[in-house]
């Protein structure tokens, strides 16, 4: 691979890790979350500070990365199980970390292993998005006996192939497109300097983007540009010192095939931030894996498509697999 081709393989990664950071547009006065049961912080091996918050008291245990996101839209699964979500380090509520040395793959999945030993818990299902799925895949590979079930919502793909060959056109029209509108609403804003204001704007021009119907976007809210480690300057640099972190050219198939784990995919087919094509090839590796593809659904599914997602995740929390969902045949 020659290095302008590596750069854009590093750039269309960094978009993928960046979705994670779009996915409000509706402004409000103050920050939000449902509110928890309990909530606090867990130190990192590094003494990081996580931030984690609990809502239910069901028998088993279900641990989601990404609370800032995520918490608004599945906290509903607290009816059935105990949900423990918690923001990564340099996001939401959790420690900014200014070093880059501190960015990496190998820390978000030592951290998850903080957040779990930290709260004494023995044995957990997870739930990861975005990037956040490849995390909580190595994870469980590295950790069975720790994890009952995983759930990868629109994962990042397990190899750098399926990634960095997937440049639908619709993306690079509705890039340009969203970087013109971010450079109007930055122009006349009167004040540059407000970091809640200018994540608002970024938002604002670039969901789209991950919407497969972008009338949706009324179905979102802005509840976390209130937070300084969303903003999008300290967010870009963050993922792109993650996705960085990675090899070359990363292949964790042989990861995916270690995992025990029953493992529900869920994925939109008009997903422009990870490439569907990687959903399924962790449902074929996966031994014990089953894919429920979306149609016409984007990156944020579990907000397009809450009716769909919200009771698969509560039924395959629950111990059954939900009635669409497909199983592939497992390439060896």
């Amino acid at each position: 691979m020659n290095p302008a081709t590596r750069r854009g393989a590093r750039v269309r990664q960094s978009l993928s890790a960046l979705a994670i950071g779009c996915t409000f547009a509706v402004p409000r006065t103050a920050w939000s979350q449902p509110h928890p049961d309990s909530s606090g912080f867990i130190a990192s091996g590094d003494g990081a500070r996580l931030y984690y918050a609990i809502y239910g008291k069901g028998r088993d245990t279900v641990v989601v990365p990404a609370g800032v996101l995520l918490a608004l839209y599945l906290s509903p699964l607290r009816e059935d199980v105990t949900v423990v979500f918690y923001d990564p380090r340099g996001r939401g509520q959790s420690d900014w970390v200014p070093d880059a040395n501190r960015l990496t793959m190998a820390d978000e999945v030592r951290d998850l292993e903080a957040i779990r030993s930290g709260l004494g818990i023995s044995r957990v299902a997870l739930v990861g998005f975005s990037y956040l799925g490849l995390v909580t895949a190595l994870y469980t590979a590295d950790h069975p006996e720790r994890v009952s079930r995983l759930a990868l919502l629109g994962p990042m793909a397990p190899d750098e192939q399926t990634s960095s060959r997937y440049a639908p056109p619709e993306r690079r029209v509705k890039e340009d497109s969203a970087a013109a509108r971010l450079a109007r609403a930055r122009a006349a804003a009167s004040d540059t300097a407000d970091f809640a204001g200018d994540c608002r704007r970024w938002n604002a021009a670039y969901l789209p983007i991950y919407l497969g119907d972008s009338a949706q976007v009324s179905q979102v809210a802005t509840d976390f540009c209130e937070l300084r480690n969303e903003s999008p300057a300290r967010l870009a640099w963050r993922n792109d010192q993650t996705m960085r972190s990675l090899p070359r050219r990363w292949d964790f198939t042989r990861k995916a095939l270690a995992i025990r784990a029953p493992t529900l995919v869920i994925q939109g087919d008009r997903d422009l931030a990870v490439s569907p094509d990687g959903a399924r090839r962790w449902a074929e590796l996966i031994p014990d894996a089953r894919l429920i593809m979306l149609s016409g659904a984007g990156h944020l599914a579990y907000v397009e498509r809450g009716d769909r997602v919200l009771p698969a995740l509560a039924r395959f929390l629950g111990g059954d697999w939900p009635p669409e969902a497909m199983q592939l045949r497992t390439r060896r």
